[in-house]
């Protein structure tokens, strides 16, 4: 293919500047003007809270060279590739949706454990049901160790289906330019264009499914404190009757004991003689 003249790619412009590359991350410009405003160890933090993206490194070119460069003469050969520019675009879509979807999943299941251990919470740490002090502190502290996990895990969640990003639209604004161009051109235009747009999507997809991976692992050390709970109360039940504190029993005072002689010796006293002689002999074994 020979490449394109000067002038050829500014009658494919038509008078219409098109972009150029692109020099900032598809977040927000409040999370990008925050995180441009920290460093050293408050900047690594931020990173490790927010999980900023990064400025796209596929397919980040002036339009201009994009179309230059995926331009060919034959009309086959063009709709080719503009079907393998599409591929990729549907398949970098794909992943977002997919990373979407998992994370509503979780988002649902956390909701779900949550209500459920909050509500048994209450039971579990019952001074009634648990007579330790000890097995109290020790399952309430695996209770906040699951409760937290399951935080962490509905956090990483959200922020992948509600964080907004800016995405590149693949020319939409620009089709009254194709509507003037010959096939060839007009479909290498167009998978410029959808490359571009594939480059900004891989970027927010690869950052949707960090958090969500992030999200699984929260929810992997949750899973873990669940079991550890679960043992610690099997081992609770298994010795319960080593943990039960043996009644206590009241000490006499002494009036009660003064006053149960002064009792023994008035009946004493009244007994017969024989009788007396009886209930000594009995007191002494």
């Amino acid at each position: 293919m020979t490449p394109r003249s000067k002038q050829e790619v500014e009658s494919i412009q038509a008078g219409n500047d098109l972009p150029g590359a692109i020099d900032t991350s598809p977040d927000r410009a409040r999370i990008r003007k925050r995180r441009e405003g920290l460093n050293g160890w408050r900047r690594s933090v931020y990173d490790y809270i927010v999980v900023p993206a990064e400025v796209p490194a596929r397919f980040n070119q002036p339009l201009d060279d994009l179309i230059e460069q995926v331009s060919s003469e034959d009309a086959q050969t063009a709709s080719i590739i503009l079907g393998e520019a599409e591929a990729a675009f549907s398949e970098a879509s794909e992943t977002i949706e997919s990373a979407e979807r998992r994370a509503t999943t979780l988002l649902g299941t956390v909701a779900i454990a949550a209500s459920l251990v909050v509500a048994g919470a209450g039971l579990l740490l019952d001074p009634a049901k648990i007579g330790s002090s000890s097995w109290r502190i020790a399952l309430a502290g695996l209770l906040a160790v699951f409760l937290a996990c399951l935080v962490g895990c509905g956090w990483r969640a959200l922020a992948v289906t509600g964080r907004i990003f800016n995405f590149e639209q693949p020319g939409s604004d620009r089709i009254y330019l194709r509507a003037r161009m010959k096939a060839a051109d007009a479909q290498a235009f167009r998978a410029a264009e959808l490359l571009r747009a594939t480059g900004v999507a891989e970027e927010i997809g690869s950052v949707k499914v960090g958090l969500l991976s992030a999200a699984a692992w929260w929810l992997r050390v949750a899973l873990g404190a669940l079991a550890a709970l679960v043992i610690a109360l099997v081992v609770y039940v298994s010795t319960a009757g080593d943990h039960r504190e043996s009644p206590r029993q009241p000490n006499p005072s002494p009036r009660l004991i003064s006053r149960d002689l002064r009792l023994v010796a008035s009946c004493d006293r009244r007994m017969p003689v024989q009788e007396r002689r009886k209930f000594e002999a009995c007191r002494r074994f």
